[in-house]
């Protein structure tokens, strides 16, 4: 009896335990996610600075070489698409305004007659409705700014902790890639030699699968941009360029980076050209550009290696979208194809040893 009440104490306290550990990791969400971008870069790019590292002599030269290189590169982008870039901002902003607010007084006064809803007359007025702007942009702006200042300056820990902030992800980005293969061959020296071999072998079978999910995901979000700068500009869009990087780049959130950046690009197309023809051809060519990359370009990339269903995957998104935010729905996919091998290992392991 007093055995069964021992084992009951214990299990208790390890369930205990867990729940602080899931809540303190909850309270910690920000943090951790910065140190897991940091830990995402440097497992990409860990097989060029270790290749590196035996050509140049030691790991630090190599980090410091792979830097540079991606500075250089940001630098080359930034000159050749730069004033390109630069010339199409600078168009929208002198034009889409203009064009947005005569769009809004042709044709929301007109549909909320129609459905015997009151709306705002102008844009500025309905902007103001939204956000609770009834005294004017001014007003709103300073009293946000005097607010900010107030923190700011009554908050000097604050303050150090968001410039910390900053910081995070290069630091450990360096940190990961210099100390992670010594961490990793002290912590697998830890590791019963009778165990040795199954851990080794899980982490090759989740380094498969991580690496081919997230140089998968890179590689799918540079096709689907190429293709939809093509398609745009075939259309004729002022903003192909800067809409088809950061439709590229909105790959990366699964279902809703496809769907969000479609409507900016149908909304966009809409209030430049004026005409829902060009707008319908815009929304033709998302529509062609992301099946063909759900039915074509996502499964000869990156496969089938989760093994899970798309509907299985889309809870996954959503319970990690409300646990995490966008960065829970950005990493829910690499998770996943983590745990799809961690957890049959793991049952399997279980049930060797109750044999």
């Amino acid at each position: 009896m007093q055995t069964d009440r021992s084992h009951w104490g214990i299990r208790i306290g390890v369930f205990a335990g867990a729940v602080l550990a899931v809540l303190l990791l909850y309270e910690l969400r920000t943090l951790l996610l910065l140190i897991l971008i940091a830990f995402v870069l440097a497992y990409v790019l860990n097989g060029p600075v270790t290749r590196l590292a035996g050509l140049l002599g030691g790991r630090g030269r190599a980090i410091a070489c792979v830097a540079g290189g991606l500075l250089l590169l940001l630098v080359a982008a930034a000159g050749v698409l730069g004033p390109r870039t630069g010339e199409e901002f600078q168009w929208a902003a002198a034009t889409l305004p203009g064009r947005a607010a005569q769009t809004y007084q042709e044709i929301i006064p007109r549909l909320g007659t129609q459905l015997g809803i009151p709306v705002p007359a102008t844009l500025p007025e309905a902007a103001r409705e939204l956000w609770g702007l009834r005294g004017g942009w001014g007003p709103w702006l300073g009293e946000r700014a005097g607010g900010v200042l107030t923190r700011a300056a009554s908050s000097v820990v604050g303050l150090v902790t968001t410039a910390l902030d900053l910081l995070i992800i290069p630091a450990f980005w360096v940190f990961f890639l210099q100390e992670g293969p010594g961490v990793k061959a002290r912590l697998m020296r830890r590791v019963p030699e009778a165990q040795r071999g199954w851990v080794e072998r899980v982490i090759g079978r989740v380094d498969e699968a991580l690496r081919a999910v997230l140089l998968g995901q890179v590689t799918v979000g540079a096709v689907v941009a190429i293709l939809l700068a093509v398609g745009l500009a075939l259309v004729g869009t002022k903003l192909a360029l800067v809409i088809a990087v950061a439709s590229g780049v909105a790959t990366v959130i699964p279902y809703f980076g496809a769907m969000l950046s479609g409507l900016t690009a149908v909304l966009l197309a809409f209030l430049e050209f004026g005409t829902v023809s060009h707008a319908l051809l815009v929304a033709a060519v998302y529509v062609g550009v992301y099946t063909l990359e759900a039915f074509v370009i996502t499964p000869r990339v990156i496969g089938h290696r989760i093994g899970l269903h798309p509907l299985i995957v889309l809870v996954v998104v959503l319970a990690a979208g409300h646990l995490f935010g966008l960065w829970g729905i950005v990493f829910a996919v690499p998770a996943t194809a983590i745990l799809r091998v961690l957890i049959p290992e793991l049952w399997m392991r279980m049930n060797e040893a109750q044999r």
